[in-house]
């Protein structure tokens, strides 16, 4: 994903004008807030330019970790964010999170749509072993989103409910926060 990609992000222009549309950082803080969930710690999965762990730090004082797999996104966090930020493939990431033991109160991420189907299951293992709840709020099957071909997983929600709880996740009173 390089900066043509940034720069016209779901052609509706920077990702810095729409992220908070697309992203779902407002419902995911919005969602913890109202269900009163204890976070202390965020990892987000695809932080690209770092709009969202800016949102995080204002909104709780927490800066997150997490990875990015752009080098043109990772370039353009803010130094106080980039160094908890990996360069690096979420897959990888989360694998190297799981074997070092990390944890975290809260996963956030819309990059799952970037992995392919069969991988989905390990990755949500490896979610579910790192983190108490996680939030996708993403692209599906029954979004009206321009084409994009670096999504590869673009599935109805009640296939991502799914996935979430053969993980071993539980749903919650919101469909994007599963614990």
């Amino acid at each position: 994903m390089d900066k043509a990609y940034f720069e016209n992000y779901c052609k509706a222009g920077p990702y810095g004008e729409s992220y908070a549309l697309y992203s779902g950082i407002e419902h995911c803080i919005s969602i913890v807030e109202r269900f009163r969930l204890r976070v202390g710690s965020v990892m987000v999965l695809g932080a690209a330019t770092g709009e969202v762990l800016r949102d995080f730090d204002h909104a709780w004082r927490i800066r997150p970790i997490g990875c990015e797999i752009s080098r043109w996104a990772h370039g353009r966090i803010p130094a106080r964010y980039r160094a908890s930020i990996a360069r690096a493939d979420l897959r990888h990431y989360l694998r190297d999170c799981a074997r070092r033991d990390v944890r975290t109160d809260l996963i956030f991420s819309n990059s799952l749509v970037y992995i392919d189907p069969a991988e989905v299951p390990q990755v949500l293992a490896h979610c579910r072993s790192i983190g108490r709840y996680l939030h996708f709020l993403s692209s599906t099957s029954e979004d009206f989103e321009p084409h994009d071909d670096y999504r590869k997983t673009l599935r109805p929600r009640a296939w991502w409910r799914e996935r979430f709880i053969e993980a071993g996740f539980a749903p919650t009173r919101s469909r994007y926060l599963f614990r």
